[in-house]
Formats: structure tokens, sequence, C-alpha cells
């Protein structure tokens, strides 16, 4: 079934397994053409009425949505059950996504910090940041700032984090 608003489709799908773990949907081109989605985009929906965020991919020209596992268990689905998945693109930043006041004051008075943060891989400013969000105590926090900076300030660690695998 596929509701034709302007902004989220729904679609019923099998969960099917992952080879290394885990579980995805397969969502259908109408539906993502539908919705305007392409490979990487992240996007968010329901589950059986659970709201979940993830990214979609595409494997062999096929849409395929990985689901969290919590997720699933709260909707109550385990493979192969056949699930109802609403499905929008999702423009909202994850946390990990917005540089932390105090590293962005730290990356500014570094000489070369910012510049070299700018060049790092989305995927680690964002481990990066997540070890910040993750860190229980200020001084844990400040220390962890510190360490980033750092690691930015030495150019052999900063070129090799931008490196691209071949």
């Amino acid at each position: 079934m596929i509701e034709h608003g302007d902004v989220s489709r729904s679609f019923t799908a099998k969960l099917e397994p992952v080879p290394h773990g885990g579980q995805y949907v397969v969502v259908p081109r109408a539906v993502a053409d539908a919705a305007g989605l392409k490979h990487g985009l992240r996007v968010r929906g329901t589950v059986n009425g659970v709201r979940y965020r993830s990214s979609l991919m595409m494997y062999s020209g096929v849409f395929h949505l990985g689901l969290h596992k919590a997720t699933l268990a709260e909707a109550g689905a385990r493979p192969p059950a056949i699930v109802m998945v609403s499905i929008e693109a999702d423009d909202e930043p994850l946390p990990t996504d917005v540089v932390p006041p105090d590293l962005a004051r730290a990356l500014k008075s570094q000489a070369g910090a910012a510049a070299a943060w700018e060049r790092l891989r989305p995927s680690l400013k964002r481990e990066h940041v997540g070890s910040l969000l993750d860190a229980k105590k200020e001084e844990t926090r400040a220390r962890r700032v510190e360490k980033i900076v750092a690691s930015l300030a030495k150019p052999s660690a900063a070129n090799a984090a931008t490196k691209k695998r071949r």
C-alpha cells in the first residue's frame, strides 16, 4: 500500500536478515521515487507504529532500510514478520552532527585545528562528538575536548584521518 501524501510513504515489507546480523526491509522503488529518496539519505518513519531513524542503502539496485533491534523489539516484530513501514526523508540533524560549543571554541583557539576538523570524514566527526556527549563528568568532557584538539593539531594524524578508502 502506498499513501499518496507529499512527505511520507507507507508500505508493507518482510523483515530480511542481514548476513552479519541485523534486519532490513526492502523499500519499493515506487515508494522511494514518490518520496524523493535516494541512496545514503537519512530517513525516519515508523515500523508497526514505532518511530525509527536510519539511512537508506542501495544494494544491487534495490533500496534497503536497516532497522535497529530495539525498534523491532518495541514494534513486536521478529523475522520473518511482515511489517508496516512509513518512510520519509529525515532532515533533522542527529545529536552528533552538531559541534558542541566547547569543542567549537577549542577548535578556534588552536591554530589549524578548525581546518583539520573540516577535513575529517563525517563519521569521525560524529565519533568525536559522541564521545563528548557520552561524558558523565565535566572533567571527562574537558579532557576529551583537549585530546580531540591535540590530535587535530598533529598534521600526520589529521591527514591520516581524512584519507579515503581505496
